[in-house]
Protein backbone atom coordinates (compact mmCIF):
# COMPACT_ATOMS: atom_id res chain seq x y z
CA UNK A 1 0.00 0.00 0.00
CA UNK A 2 1.28 3.44 -0.87
CA UNK A 3 2.27 5.71 1.99
CA UNK A 4 -0.89 7.65 2.67
CA UNK A 5 -2.52 9.00 5.78
CA UNK A 6 -4.55 5.82 6.34
CA UNK A 7 -2.56 3.32 4.29
CA UNK A 8 -1.22 1.70 7.46
CA UNK A 9 -4.72 0.30 8.05
CA UNK A 10 -4.79 -1.56 4.73
CA UNK A 11 -3.01 -4.87 4.14
CA UNK A 12 -2.81 -7.26 1.23
CA UNK A 13 -2.45 -10.75 2.71
CA UNK A 14 0.55 -12.65 1.34
CA UNK A 15 0.15 -16.09 -0.23
CA UNK A 16 1.55 -18.68 2.21
CA UNK A 17 2.14 -22.40 1.79
CA UNK A 18 2.65 -24.53 4.89
CA UNK A 19 3.97 -28.06 4.41
CA UNK A 20 3.81 -31.03 6.76
CA UNK A 21 7.17 -31.79 8.36
CA UNK A 22 6.77 -35.56 7.98
CA UNK A 23 6.06 -35.89 4.26
CA UNK A 24 6.14 -32.39 2.77
CA UNK A 25 2.48 -32.38 1.69
CA UNK A 26 0.86 -28.95 1.53
CA UNK A 27 -1.55 -28.50 4.45
CA UNK A 28 -2.23 -24.78 3.97
CA UNK A 29 -2.16 -22.92 0.67
CA UNK A 30 -3.87 -19.58 1.00
CA UNK A 31 -3.66 -16.05 2.27
CA UNK A 32 -2.55 -15.24 5.82
CA UNK A 33 -1.89 -12.04 7.72
CA UNK A 34 -0.49 -11.56 11.18
CA UNK A 35 0.60 -8.88 13.62
CA UNK A 36 3.21 -7.26 11.35
CA UNK A 37 0.59 -6.68 8.64
CA UNK A 38 -2.29 -5.68 10.89
CA UNK A 39 -0.55 -3.74 13.66
CA UNK A 40 -2.47 -5.93 16.10
CA UNK A 41 -1.79 -9.32 17.71
CA UNK A 42 -4.13 -11.46 15.62
CA UNK A 43 -3.51 -13.87 12.76
CA UNK A 44 -6.11 -14.54 10.07
CA UNK A 45 -5.77 -17.07 7.29
CA UNK A 46 -8.03 -18.51 4.66
CA UNK A 47 -7.68 -21.02 1.89
CA UNK A 48 -9.82 -22.65 -0.75
CA UNK A 49 -10.08 -26.39 -0.22
CA UNK A 50 -10.53 -28.27 -3.48
CA UNK A 51 -9.75 -31.83 -2.44
CA UNK A 52 -9.80 -33.94 0.73
CA UNK A 53 -6.85 -33.64 3.09
CA UNK A 54 -5.67 -34.64 6.55
CA UNK A 55 -4.17 -31.87 8.70
CA UNK A 56 -0.66 -32.34 10.00
CA UNK A 57 -1.71 -31.34 13.54
CA UNK A 58 -2.19 -34.07 16.14
CA UNK A 59 -4.54 -33.45 19.06
CA UNK A 60 -3.20 -30.33 20.77
CA UNK A 61 -3.98 -27.31 22.93
CA UNK A 62 -2.77 -23.75 22.89
CA UNK A 63 -2.55 -20.65 25.03
CA UNK A 64 -4.74 -18.51 22.78
CA UNK A 65 -8.33 -18.53 21.58
CA UNK A 66 -8.81 -19.76 18.03
CA UNK A 67 -11.71 -19.87 15.60
CA UNK A 68 -12.01 -22.29 12.68
CA UNK A 69 -14.66 -21.83 10.02
CA UNK A 70 -15.74 -23.54 6.81
CA UNK A 71 -17.99 -22.01 4.17
CA UNK A 72 -19.23 -23.14 0.80
CA UNK A 73 -18.03 -21.40 -2.33
CA UNK A 74 -21.42 -20.82 -3.96
CA UNK A 75 -22.12 -17.05 -3.92
CA UNK A 76 -25.75 -17.70 -4.92
CA UNK A 77 -26.48 -20.01 -1.96
CA UNK A 78 -24.63 -19.48 1.35
CA UNK A 79 -26.07 -22.77 2.69
CA UNK A 80 -24.62 -24.81 -0.21
CA UNK A 81 -21.61 -26.50 1.39
CA UNK A 82 -20.73 -29.53 -0.74
CA UNK A 83 -18.10 -31.03 1.57
CA UNK A 84 -17.53 -32.97 4.77
CA UNK A 85 -15.15 -31.87 7.53
CA UNK A 86 -14.26 -33.99 10.57
CA UNK A 87 -12.82 -32.38 13.71
CA UNK A 88 -12.18 -34.03 17.07
CA UNK A 89 -12.70 -32.05 20.30
CA UNK A 90 -11.83 -32.65 23.94
CA UNK A 91 -9.61 -35.12 25.73
CA UNK A 92 -11.94 -37.90 24.59
CA UNK A 93 -11.48 -36.82 20.93
CA UNK A 94 -15.23 -36.44 20.50
CA UNK A 95 -15.89 -36.64 16.76
CA UNK A 96 -17.76 -33.79 15.03
CA UNK A 97 -18.77 -34.06 11.38
CA UNK A 98 -19.73 -30.88 9.50
CA UNK A 99 -21.72 -31.00 6.28
CA UNK A 100 -22.91 -27.40 6.33
CA UNK A 101 -21.19 -24.04 6.96
CA UNK A 102 -19.70 -24.15 10.45
CA UNK A 103 -17.73 -21.99 12.88
CA UNK A 104 -15.91 -23.60 15.81
CA UNK A 105 -14.73 -21.60 18.84
CA UNK A 106 -11.67 -23.14 20.49
CA UNK A 107 -11.04 -21.55 23.90
CA UNK A 108 -7.62 -21.65 25.53
CA UNK A 109 -6.72 -25.20 26.58
CA UNK A 110 -9.42 -27.04 24.62
CA UNK A 111 -7.96 -30.17 23.05
CA UNK A 112 -8.71 -30.30 19.32
CA UNK A 113 -7.68 -32.17 16.17
CA UNK A 114 -7.06 -34.22 14.22
CA UNK A 115 -8.83 -32.36 11.44
CA UNK A 116 -9.72 -33.96 8.14
CA UNK A 117 -11.63 -32.78 5.11
CA UNK A 118 -13.02 -36.13 3.95
CA UNK A 119 -15.10 -35.05 0.95
CA UNK A 120 -15.09 -32.04 -1.37
CA UNK A 121 -17.78 -31.96 -4.06
CA UNK A 122 -17.20 -28.25 -4.74
CA UNK A 123 -14.47 -25.94 -3.40
CA UNK A 124 -15.01 -24.68 0.14
CA UNK A 125 -13.37 -21.89 2.12
CA UNK A 126 -11.51 -22.66 5.35
CA UNK A 127 -10.76 -19.78 7.73
CA UNK A 128 -8.53 -19.72 10.81
CA UNK A 129 -8.38 -16.84 13.29
CA UNK A 130 -5.84 -16.87 16.12
CA UNK A 131 -6.30 -14.23 18.82
CA UNK A 132 -3.62 -12.77 21.06
CA UNK A 133 -2.71 -14.53 24.29
CA UNK A 134 -4.29 -12.91 27.36
CA UNK A 135 -0.91 -12.10 28.91
CA UNK A 136 0.85 -11.00 25.72
CA UNK A 137 3.21 -13.99 25.68
CA UNK A 138 4.05 -15.75 22.39
CA UNK A 139 1.45 -18.20 21.09
CA UNK A 140 2.18 -21.86 21.83
CA UNK A 141 0.82 -25.15 20.54
CA UNK A 142 1.36 -28.24 22.67
CA UNK A 143 0.57 -31.80 21.53
CA UNK A 144 -1.87 -33.30 24.02
CA UNK A 145 -0.86 -36.96 23.92
CA UNK A 146 2.64 -38.03 25.01
CA UNK A 147 3.13 -40.06 21.82
CA UNK A 148 2.90 -36.82 19.77
CA UNK A 149 5.36 -34.82 21.87
CA UNK A 150 8.86 -34.40 20.52
CA UNK A 151 11.67 -35.26 22.91
CA UNK A 152 13.25 -32.18 24.51
CA UNK A 153 16.76 -31.57 23.31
Amino acid sequence: MAETKYGKHVSNPPHIQIKAEDDGRVVFDGLMVGPPHLNYDITIGHQFVTKPFLSNNPAHTHNFHEFLAWYGGNPDDPDDFGAEVVLHLGEELEKHVFTKPTIVSLPIGLVHCPLEVTRVDRPIIQIEIMLATPDGSPRTREPFFEKDKKPKQ
